[in-house]
């Protein structure tokens, strides 16, 4: 099944740590391109998130952005400025020494001093807790992107059908385009003829061969082959947009070969009208992962 490389996904999750926010939009790319925006710069965690993303994603622009929101009691943890304190350690010491201060360094007076606790932020985004909320958030974004290649299934194997009707009218209408073909050459013939003497099998040998370069009865074998190869490709569960790129560029060198060779008023009706549908078709797989 055809899975579209468009897609929008958001997951908001509470965890007792904070609040966590992610959002994924993929877009029409001929290769895997990921933007990735995390709460903090992190590479390892980057790149396990890049990982994550292969492994669910084969084609397509992928745009990821993750907001972290510690709760209140966690946003900040003092630590002990140990430069610091030993300075004032230090200090103390020197006027005991030198100066006959006395007294000692109580924990009251540490409370007291300044900078000797500092606070730091701590933002970071556990893995844990990134890793389970990017797989479910992958996990809605493909659902998302195949609900959309249900479409685009039903929407290619229905130009399919219009392309098999058109080429089936082809079929039954050549022999009759060919014995017109094929008269009116003996008609022009005989014209030509008429007042001379001529090798009558020289020219049914000609004739023959000039009919076989307008024959299209290979082509319509072909093309009813690559259709078959659409459809088949549709059902695959693996990423088929490439696949099926190259197949509808076969079924346009077929048909545009139908075209050329017809020379004739039903038979290019008919062509025209499956160009539209290959066209058509051409602009859906895109879209296709």
């Amino acid at each position: 099944m055809p899975k579209s490389m468009t897609g929008f996904a958001k997951i908001e999750k509470e965890f007792p740590e904070g609040k966590i926010s992610s959002e994924a939009r993929s877009l029409n790319s001929r290769y895997l391109e990921m933007n990735i925006r995390l709460p903090r710069a992190d590479y390892g965690s980057e790149q396990k998130l890049r990982e994550l993303i292969k492994r669910h994603i084969k084609r397509g622009k992928v745009d990821i952005t993750i907001k972290w929101e510690k709760t209140v009691d966690e946003m900040t943890v003092p630590r002990v400025n140990e430069s610091i304190v030993r300075q004032y350690a230090a200090m103390v010491k020197n006027l005991k020494e030198h100066y006959g201060v006395k007294g000692d360094l109580t924990i009251d007076n540490v409370f007291s001093l300044k900078d000797v606790f500092v606070y730091e932020e701590n933002n970071s985004l556990s893995e844990e807790i990134l890793t389970e909320t990017s797989t479910n958030l992958f996990v809605l974004l493909n659902e998302e992107r195949a609900r959309e290649g249900e479409y685009i299934r039903d929407d290619l194997n229905g130009r399919v059908e219009t392309i098999v009707v058109n080429l089936s009218e082809i079929e039954k209408g050549w022999p009759a385009v060919i014995k017109a073909h094929e008269e009116k050459l003996r008609g022009k013939i005989a014209e030509v003829t008429q007042s001379i003497a001529v090798d009558e099998t020289r020219i049914l040998q000609e004739i023959a061969i000039f009919m076989e370069r307008l024959d299209i009865s290979e082509e319509i074998v072909r093309l009813a082959g690559h259709l078959d190869n659409f459809r088949a490709t549709l059902s695959s569960t693996e990423p088929i947009g490439r696949k099926l790129d190259f197949v509808i560029q076969e079924m346009v060198r077929e048909t545009n070969t139908i075209g050329s060779k017809s020379n004739d008023l039903y038979i290019n009706e008919r062509v025209i009208r499956i160009k539209v549908e290959i066209e058509k078709m051409r602009e859906q797989v895109q879209n296709v992962e």
